[in-house]
């Protein structure tokens, strides 16, 4: 019985080396068909493609290599701070690579690290962690391990091996990590308000408004918009609800959007400030 390509391909998201294809029983002159038909494509010798790959996969593999960093980070769904080039990660070993292009850049895998799943065409997460650390700011990648751990995408295990083999000097952000952070606004804010000495919860069930992002010193709550979510009438009447809930419930509140909590960090936290030194409000709850 032949066995169903569109299953196989779907699993490894449409992008495969051949040989992978062969070892699941899947003949020589099958393949070729499809590529004849145009049905799949050839990005490179050895592997094939169809028409659902992500381009940005299959120009990875173009180029001789995988998605590497933050390209390998956004296609697990992993949270990255700014838009940067196509991000190619190839082996030391490797020969005859084309050019890179505007808008590319070719990291090196020098050692890998387990890489699970059928997907072929990127790295591990704990790869793309550590090649991303090569090219951010402190809070970018802490930012993207919260993101990877919060996604249960990074186990407490890969976060050890990771943070082993990171330079000496970065490897205190074991400390500052928190998988409870759903993106990379609430991470910013986070550090910056406990790096200013305040007492911070992230995700905190308050009765009638629901699970907030952050509860500041027990009285002060703090919303983070990030860049993609928030969109929309539904999702703003929503938030506006939660924030009128809060106020009527005793609770000062503020509410970030990304942009200002990315540039605006000084001016969020002369916000705090100023919150906090108002003190909580006439009618709020009790703290004692």
């Amino acid at each position: 019985m032949t066995r169903n390509l569109a299953p196989d391909l779907a699993a490894a998201g449409g992008l495969v080396r051949r040989r992978s294809l062969l070892d699941l029983g899947h003949s020589p002159g099958m393949i070729r068909r499809l590529v004849a038909d145009g049905t799949l494509s050839v990005p490179r010798r050895g592997w094939v493609a169809s028409v659902s790959a992500p381009a940005a996969a299959v120009r990875a593999v173009a180029m001789g290599g995988q998605l590497g960093g933050a390209s390998a980070l956004e296609s697990y769904g992993i949270w990255v701070d700014d838009d940067g080039p196509l991000v190619v990660s190839c082996a030391p070993t490797a020969s005859r690579l084309p050019v890179v292009e505007n808008g590319e850049r070719r990291v090196w895998l020098r050692r890998g690290h387990p890489h699970t799943g059928a997907r072929q065409w990127r790295v591990s997460v704990v790869d793309a962690l550590l090649q991303h650390a090569a090219l951010v700011d402190r809070d970018s990648l802490i930012s993207s391990v919260d993101s990877a751990l919060n996604l249960k995408l990074l186990s407490r295990d890969d976060l050890r091996r990771f943070i082993r083999a990171l330079p000496a000097r970065l490897r205190s952000i074991a400390r500052e990590v928190d998988a409870a952070s759903m993106s990379g606004t609430e991470t910013r804010m986070r550090l910056a308000l406990v790096r200013a000495g305040y007492n911070v919860e992230t995700q905190v069930f308050v009765p009638t408004v629901g699970i907030v992002d952050m509860l500041v010193d027990g009285w002060y709550i703090l919303e983070l918009d990030s860049r993609r979510h928030h969109d929309g009438i539904e999702h703003q009447t929503t938030d506006r609800r939660r924030d009128g809930n809060a106020v009527l419930s005793g609770y000062a509140h503020d509410r970030f959007m990304w942009g200002q909590v990315r540039h605006e960090i000084g001016w969020c936290l002369a916000v705090v400030e100023a919150r906090m030194r108002d003190g909580p409000p006439a009618h709020g709850r009790s703290t004692g």
